[in-house]
């Protein structure tokens, strides 16, 4: 039996934003995420699917107006600096993005429930074309706010012209345009630094638990020399966890 055409677009839209949201990860590599509130959260990877060497990531489908920041903790020789303008930027870009993130939240209602809903329901060419009007509006609108902010976001003009060509081609890809700006920015600080700085004590408690067992995972599946490192980075680690666990 055949799907109708009503069905084949909703599941174009759906699909073609799941595609836009996926992203290959390496095993050291974690996000510190932001939503409408004021905190950073961390957030480490699955390793359920591993596509060359790397490990598929898809953020929650539910939350595009989530900002992800890609960290990442080096195995061996971490420089322990701290690079005060990485804390700058992420909080920077944070404030910058808060308003666009109400916006995000409206388009997304609109291209995820409220679209999908008029086609399936054959609500009538006028209504569909009203909300297709009012979400490439409001994509518009977005990205000029975003060519206005460039610099504080850091991002190139070849950025923004990506980001225009989703806005203006394919409102799935759209969604995610407050992911794209975060994850544009590449942090010097060494994952694990940057994340004291940002986390509450108890968010980086559990980001420091969480590595130390990946840690574990690698020294069983590593040859001897990397052992080594592994193990030495994990006593750096666990040197960092007793300030906290012991005040």
């Amino acid at each position: 039996m055949s799907l109708s055409f009503d069905i084949l677009i909703i599941l174009g839209i759906v699909g073609f934003y799941i595609y836009d949201s996926a992203h290959l990860y390496f095993y050291n590599e974690f996000n510190l995420q932001k939503g409408l509130g004021s905190t950073f959260k961390s957030q480490l990877i699955s390793r359920q699917l591993n596509v060359f060497r790397k490990y598929l990531f898809i953020p929650n489908l539910l939350l595009s107006h989530q900002l992800l920041f890609k960290c990442a903790w080096k195995i061996k020789d971490p420089e322990p600096v701290v690079h005060t303008h990485d804390i700058v930027h992420l909080k920077n870009i944070s404030q910058t993005l808060k308003p666009l993130q109400w916006i995000n939240i409206f388009i997304f209602v609109l291209t995820l429930a409220v679209l999908p809903f008029l086609i399936l329901f054959k609500a009538g060419y006028l209504a569909v074309a009203i909300i297709l009007v009012i979400i490439y509006s409001l994509n518009l609108i977005s990205i000029l706010f975003v060519i206005v902010k460039r610099k504080k976001l850091q991002l190139s003009w070849l950025k923004i012209m990506q980001l225009l060509l989703d806005a203006l081609l394919c409102p799935p890809f759209a969604l995610n345009l407050l992911r794209k700006i975060s994850l544009n920015y590449h942090a010097k600080t060494d994952g694990i630094l940057l994340a004291a700085q940002i986390l509450n004590p108890q968010q980086y408690q559990q980001l420091l638990d969480e590595i130390l067992l990946d840690i574990q995972a690698l020294k069983i599946a590593s040859n001897e020399k990397n052992i080594v490192q592994l193990e030495l980075r994990e006593q750096q680690l666990l040197q960092l966890k007793a300030p906290l666990e012991h005040p």
